[in-house]
């Protein structure tokens, strides 16, 4: 790693997205655990704030963590950028701006190749914080509810696949009764229910209860159509709750074959970004159809509370291994030679 000044971490993040709050919190806990002391702050927005940046945290390093069209180096300071990506291409502007930056770290391998074949030079290092240093209330009971519960989390954009979820849903249970799925997604969400045993929930809730909602449903389910980690996921795991969700992107590196219930995917062609400049041609993303996800339903609520609790374990087993604190702050000390 290049040298740096010594001194504090900074870290800029993004507040107002919910998944970067999270991700910024758990760094600073890891960091934090490394007897690092981190001051974390709002991600500058404005050439002023940038400039006001440089001046009071020149000589030091930080850590950007931000979305893509939004880093930006600070002049005179060893700057860090931290991307998550889903799709398998990042915009060539957006890569243009990684390469303006000292380092580059990662959270899963998916995120490293599509960094590296999109046009990334600059050293880029899977370093992601240890998942498991946030108490997450666990699970103790795999014996079904009646009905059969489903939880799915996220915020309420197309990504993360509820239209799809939603359908399949209701083509395994035609018939009100058989199960329930709940939606937690973002405040200010407006979708409508199609279906008395589907709750939408929009709601900003303390993390406490939002991480205690994992352990009171019977399967997790994920139907997104890509994830530079999937966080919801592996709050699930740690939570011991079985886990429904398909094996591409990130989802490969904190999930083992067997260790979930898998929804088939096709690997195709990504055609709706949030804005164009997010776009990248060649962008892929996986596509799980409804049938394949009511398959995947039905194959859980028919599962033994037996089989769903050795999956839970598993599950949670292998995302320790590599996502635990053991693993997770050798990576980060090696990153800043401690």
């Amino acid at each position: 790693m290049k040298s740096a000044a010594p001194g504090n971490i900074v870290m800029f993040t993004d507040f107002h997205r919910g998944s970067y709050a999270v991700i910024g919190a758990l760094y600073r806990l890891s960091l934090e655990r490394l007897g690092v002391a981190v001051t974390e702050v709002k991600t500058p927005q404005t050439q002023k704030e940038r400039k006001a940046a440089a001046a009071a945290f020149r000589g030091g390093r930080i850590i950007h963590n931000t979305i893509g069209p939004c880093f930006a180096p600070v002049d005179g300071a060893f700057n860090i950028a931290a991307p998550f990506h889903e799709w398998s291409e990042y915009p060539e502007q957006w890569a243009e701006r990684l390469n303006r930056f000292d380092e580059v770290w990662v959270s899963s391998r998916h995120i490293k190749l599509t960094l590296r074949k999109s046009g990334v030079t600059v050293p880029v290092e899977i370093a992601p914080p240890a998942l498991d240093l946030e108490p997450i209330p666990p699970k103790s009971r795999w014996a079904a509810s009646a009905p059969f519960r489903f939880l799915a989390c996220g915020e309420a954009h197309f990504r993360k696949g509820f239209h799809l979820l939603m359908e399949g849903f209701m083509k395994a249970f035609p018939k009100p009764g058989a199960a329930n799925l709940t939606i937690k997604t973002s405040k200010g969400c407006k979708w409508k229910s199609p279906r008395k045993d589907i709750n939408i929930v929009p709601a900003n809730m303390p993390r406490g209860e939002l991480l205690s909602m994992y352990r009171s449903c019977d399967v997790f389910v994920s139907a997104s159509l890509g994830e530079g980690l999937g966080l919801p996921v592996a709050e699930a795991i740690m939570a011991l709750t079985p886990v429904a969700a398909n094996y591409w992107g990130g989802h490969k590196d904190i999930l083992a074959k067997g260790s979930f219930f898998e929804i088939p995917h096709k690997a195709v062609d990504q055609l709706f970004c949030s804005r164009p400049d997010y776009f990248s041609p060649g962008q892929k993303c996986a596509y799980s159809s409804p049938e394949a996800i009511a398959g995947t339903l039905l194959k859980a609520v028919k599962s033994s509370p037996a089989s769903r609790r050795k999956m839970a374990m598993e599950a949670r087993r292998m995302l320790v291994s590599n996502y635990g604190a053991k693993t997770a702050l050798k990576k980060l000390k090696a990153r800043l030679g401690l």
